[in-house]
């Protein structure tokens, strides 16, 4: 017993010495460094607001231009792409076989006016000889029946003059078309364009409705762009747009809007809005694809924040997190996103100017944690 009571007298201070030693150790242990993290202040400053729109350049005058006569194509210099004037010839079509009608509808217009001339002579004559008649029944030189001849022949002799003039007008109706068909060899630009497309060349054969050629007039030119109906509130006529196209990287193209489509489609739950486009220096083309945005309002005390200091699941979430800093340690804090931008976000909900926000995300940033300010 004696020599277990020696035994356990130094377990008992190695015990004692252990304790003290990991007494030591934890109160030695230094609180973990600060994380290092992009601080700023928050601010708000004035926020465009805006509705995104995409689609493609349409001409509000586009004219497809057809053949009215029968023949072959004599004579069609124009390309596509090249321009002309309202009114300018663009098109021959052989007129042989219309310049022949219009000879022959002369002629008849010619024996028309003879045969209401002679007409006319018969219509005096028989109004002489019945003139004469009358005079000779009143001394008894001539017997009734033979007045009533000359009465008949009088009126016979008007009726020949009206049916005459009838003629005659019915065969100047078949000169002016006689005329409208030589004139009609000839197609002329209804408005003033670009030649979008050629349908034929010289020698081609054409009757009425060949198609010749599409006209449009890039100068007056739309974007059609369908719009979410979760997005028609703000929009008002007049407001204006901005877009661009592929074809001119890094230049933005101005417009108006002028019309809203004034139903929704069933299916797709949007409508089209009309963009009138400035396109004085003449660079873009009907067909051309755009992106663009309608600018509705302006926000003058908007918070805008980078977007690479709001943590969310999923881009379309609008309800999300950011840490500011408080204390000097990081504190979560709930917001709400409203307009977004590439690479900004305005917060409609959860922050006030003058608060300071850790600007990017890091995996060592937590509630708590100590931060580092770096500017």
């Amino acid at each position: 017993m004696r020599h277990l009571r020696f035994l356990a007298v130094p377990a008992a201070a190695l015990l004692l010495i252990a304790c003290r030693k990991q007494e030591a150790t934890t109160a030695s242990t230094p609180d973990p460094p600060p994380v290092s993290a992009a601080v700023i202040t928050v601010a708000s400053e004035p926020l465009r607001l805006t509705i995104p729109v995409t689609g493609t350049l349409v001409s509000n005058v586009r004219v497809d231009v057809k053949a009215e006569v029968i023949g072959h194509v004599s004579r069609f210099d124009k390309q596509e792409g090249d321009r002309v004037a309202a009114g300018e010839p663009v098109v021959w079509v052989d007129d042989e076989n219309s310049q022949l009608a219009l000879r022959q509808a002369e002629t008849a217009v010619h024996l028309a006016e003879a045969g209401l001339e002679r007409t006319r002579l018969l219509e005096a004559h028989s109004g002489t000889e019945l003139e004469r008649a009358q005079n000779l029944l009143r001394f008894g030189g001539i017997t009734d029946k033979d007045l009533k001849a000359a009465q008949l022949a009088g009126r016979d002799a008007a009726a020949q003059v009206v049916l005459a003039n009838a003629q005659l007008e019915q065969a100047r109706a078949a000169l002016e078309v006689a005329r409208k068909r030589v004139r009609d060899t000839i197609i002329y630009a209804p408005v003033a364009g670009e030649i979008q497309r050629k349908f034929l060349n010289k020698g081609s054969y054409v009757e009425a409705p060949t198609a010749l050629f599409t006209l449009v007039d890039n100068g007056r030119l739309e974007l059609e762009s369908p719009m979410a109906a979760a997005d028609f509130g703000p929009v008002r006529s007049g407001q204006r747009a901005t877009f661009q196209v592929n074809s001119y990287p890094g230049v933005v193209f101005e417009g108006r809007v002028i019309e809203m489509n004034p139903s929704v489609d069933e299916l797709t739950r949007s409508a089209k809005v009309r963009i009138q486009v400035v396109n004085s220096g003449g660079r873009l083309k009907s067909g051309m694809f755009a992106e663009g945005e309608i600018l509705t309002g302006v926000n003058t005390n908007a918070v805008v924040v980078p977007a690479a200091a709001v943590y969310r699941d999923d881009r379309s979430a609008k309800s999300s997190y950011v840490f500011v800093v408080e204390n000097g340690a990081a504190c979560r804090r709930d917001v709400r996103i409203g307009h977004e931008r590439e690479s900004s976000l305005e917060i409609v909900e959860g922050l006030r100017p003058g608060e300071q926000l850790i600007a990017e995300q890091s995996i060592a940033i937590a509630e708590g944690v100590r931060i580092q300010a770096r500017r």
